[in-house]
C-alpha cells in the first residue's frame, strides 16, 4: 500500500482533510474500518477536483450512517436490502455509505444478488481498474491507497480496463460507463477489454437491458461535457447500430448534433423563461426518426419510461410542425411568430435552431424571447368577459387568442384597448 496523506493534504482543501478526519474518529470510536472508494479516489490521483465522496465500511453501513448524521447533524436514507444508506449535509453533495459487498448476477444484464465481504472483494467487483481504488480513513494504515488491480497504473497510461472478462456480460451498462470515462479523461479503451465490448454487443446483450437501466445510462453519458465525442464513439462501437438501427436511415442525426453546442451557446444569451436540458435536447436529436412507423417501433422496442417516451412523442409533434411553418418562404407576422414558439418547450426550439440553421429562424426565436413573449400578456381575464356578457365555452379561448395576437401584433396597448377590440369583434 503506498501512503497518500501528503497528496491529499496538497490537493483537498482543508475542510475536507477535516471532515475525512472527522470520519476517521468515529470510525475508530465505533471500531470499523471505514475507506472512500472509487471516483474520489480516481480524481485525487488525476488532480481533478471531486468532493463526491462514497464510503465503504467493513461492516454495518447503516448504521455507521447513523452515527455518522448524529455527529454532522445530517440525515439518512437507508436501503437495507443493499446494505447501503445516503447520508445528506446541509451544503455538501449526499454521501453514499456501503457495506463491503460481494456480487453475483443470476444471468446476463441482471440486478446483482449483494452478500457482505471485505474491502478486497468489494473492489474487485468494480467495473473498471481506474474506480477500483480505495483510500483507507480510519486505523492501521490510515492514508493509505489500495490498489489491488493497478488502477493507478492505468491512470498513468490513460487506460480504460475491466477487471475480468465477464464484466460486460453481468452489466452490459458498463460499455457505456467505459465510453462516457474515455471521452471525458481522453484516455483509449484498452485491447482486451475493446474486444470484450465487441463480443458483448455481438452478443446483443445490451438488448437484455430494462428500459430504465438504458435511458439511466444514456442520461448520463449525454450529461458528459463532449456528447458529440461519445456519440460518435458509440456509433464505431456499433452501440447505437444495436439499439437503434433506425437512426442510421438518414445523416440528419449527425448533422444537427454537431450544431446542438452553438445553440445552447445562444440560449445562455437570450431570456429564455426555462432554460434547456442539454442532455434532452442531444437525446431528442438521436433518437428522433422522421418516419413515424419506424419511430414507434423503434420507442416500443427500447422501452423508454413512460415519462421520457410521452415526452419524446409529444417534442416530435411539436418539431415537425414548427419545422414546416419556419421553412415557408413567407415573411411570419409577430403573432404566427408567437403561435409557433409559445408552443415549444425549450429543447425543441434548441432543436428547430440546429436543425434549420438559418438566420431568419435565428430572428425569430430571438425576437419571441425578446419581445413577444412579454408583449403578449393580456389584461382581461375570464371573469371581464362575462361581465361584458360572453358566455363561458370554447369562444373564451378565440376571444384570448384574438387580444394575444393584437397585443403582440401592436393593435392595442391598453386594458380600454382590448375592452373596444372584444366588444367589436363578439359583441356586436
Amino acid at each position: 500500500m503506498k501512503d497518500v496523506s501528503s497528496l491529499m493534504q496538497t490537493r483537498l482543501k482543508g475542510g475536507c482533510i477535516a471532515f475525512l478526519n472527522s470520519i476517521a474518529e468515529v470510525a475508530a470510536h465505533n471500531q470499523v474500518s471505514v475507506y472512500t472508494v472509487g471516483g474520489f479516489v480516481r480524481d485525487l490521483l488525476l488532480n481533478i477536483k471531486n468532493l463526491d465522496i462514497d464510503l465503504v465500511v467493513e461492516g454495518d453501513a447503516i448504521s455507521f450512517a447513523e452515527k455518522l448524521a448524529e455527529k454532522f447533524d445530517g440525515r439518512t436514507t437507508s436501503y437495507k436490502k443493499f446494505g447501503t444508506s445516503t447520508l445528506t449535509l446541509e451544503g455538501q453533495p449526499d454521501i453514499d455509505v456501503a457495506t463491503a459487498r460481494t456480487e453475483h448476477y443470476p444471468h446476463p444484464a441482471a440486478l446483482p444478488e449483494v452478500e457482505p465481504s471485505t474491502i478486497k472483494l468489494d473492489l474487485a467487483r468494480r467495473d473498471f481498474t481506474i474506480n477500483s481504488m480505495a483510500i483507507k480513513l480510519s486505523g492501521q494504515g490510515m492514508f493509505f491507497l489500495i490498489d489491488l488491480f493497478d488502477g493507478e497504473i492505468d491512470l498513468k497510461n490513460g487506460l480504460i480496463r475491466i477487471l475480468h472478462d465477464q464484466s460486460f456480460v453481468d452489466d452490459p451498462c458498463r460499455i457505456f460507463r467505459a465510453i462516457r470515462f474515455e471521452q471525458r479523461f481522453e484516455f483509449c479503451l484498452e485491447d482486451q477489454t475493446k474486444k470484450n465490448i465487441k463480443v458483448a454487443i455481438e452478443s446483443n446483450l445490451i438488448n437484455q437491458l430494462s428500459g430504465d437501466r438504458l435511458m439511466g445510462e444514456i442520461k448520463i453519458l449525454l450529461n458528459e461535457s463532449n456528447q458529440v465525442k461519445c456519440v460518435d464513439r458509440m456509433r464505431e462501437l456499433s452501440v447505437l447500430q444495436t439499439i437503434a438501427p433506425e437512426i442510421f436511415d438518414d445523416d440528419f442525426h449527425w448533422i444537427v448534433m454537431k450544431k446542438i453546442d452553438s445553440a445552447l451557446a445562444w440560449a445562455d444569451m437570450v431570456p429564455m423563461p426555462k432554460k434547456p436540458e442539454a442532455w434532452f435536447v442531444y437525446f431528442y436529436t438521436l433518437f428522433m426518426v422522421a418516419k413515424d412507423e419506424a419511430f414507434e417501433e423503434m420507442m416500443t422496442r427500447l422501452h423508454f419510461p413512460s415519462n421520457i417516451y410521452g415526452r419524446i412523442c409529444s417534442d416530435r409533434e411539436c418539431f415537425v410542425a414548427a419545422a414546416r411553418d419556419l421553412n415557408k418562404e413567407k415573411e411570419l407576422k409577430p403573432s404566427e411568430i408567437h403561435d409557433i414558439f409559445s408552443n415549444q418547450s425549450s429543447e425543441v426550439v434548441i432543436l428547430l435552431l440546429a436543425a434549420c440553421s438559418s438566420e431568419r429562424v435565428k430572428k425569430y426565436a430571438e425576437l419571441y424571447f425578446n419581445k413577444y413573449y412579454t408583449s403578449a400578456n393580456i389584461e382581461l381575464n375570464g371573469n371581464d368577459l362575462i361581465e361584458m356578457g360572453i358566455k363561458p365555452g370554447p369562444i373564451f379561448n378565440d376571444v384570448l387568442k384574438a387580444l394575444r395576437d393584437a397585443r403582440v401584433n401592436g393593435q392595442v396597448t391598453s386594458r380600454d384597448e382590448e375592452i373596444i377590440l372584444v366588444e367589436a369583434r363578439f359583441l356586436k
